[in-house]
């Protein structure tokens, strides 16, 4: 299978395969850690944006959805902490 690119597609019997190395196997490590670490900047800010807005819902018309998506979205940052510190906040 030809290689696209990180998150290219390619259809190979009628099954969609998704290359999963990423473009950046030839930079410099650390040129790639800095890369990766000013989007995970980027995308941390965006978060606390949203958050500040109430993640775009009204406060006085929240309803148990809601609710549930912030326990998905707490779930998930569990375990982002859990990969580098090994144990959630």
């Amino acid at each position: 299978m030809p290689k696209l690119g990180f998150g290219a597609e390619q259809r190979v019997n009628r099954i969609i395969a998704i290359n999963p190395e990423p473009l950046m196997r030839h930079i410099d490590p650390r040129a790639a850690y800095a890369a990766r670490t000013a989007q995970v900047h980027a995308k941390l800010a965006r978060l606390q944006q949203l958050a500040d807005d109430h993640f775009g819902h009204d406060p006085n018309a929240v309803h148990w959805g809601h609710v549930g998506d912030l326990g998905r979205v707490e779930q998930a940052l569990d375990e982002l902490l859990a990969i580098y510190d090994g144990k959630p906040d």
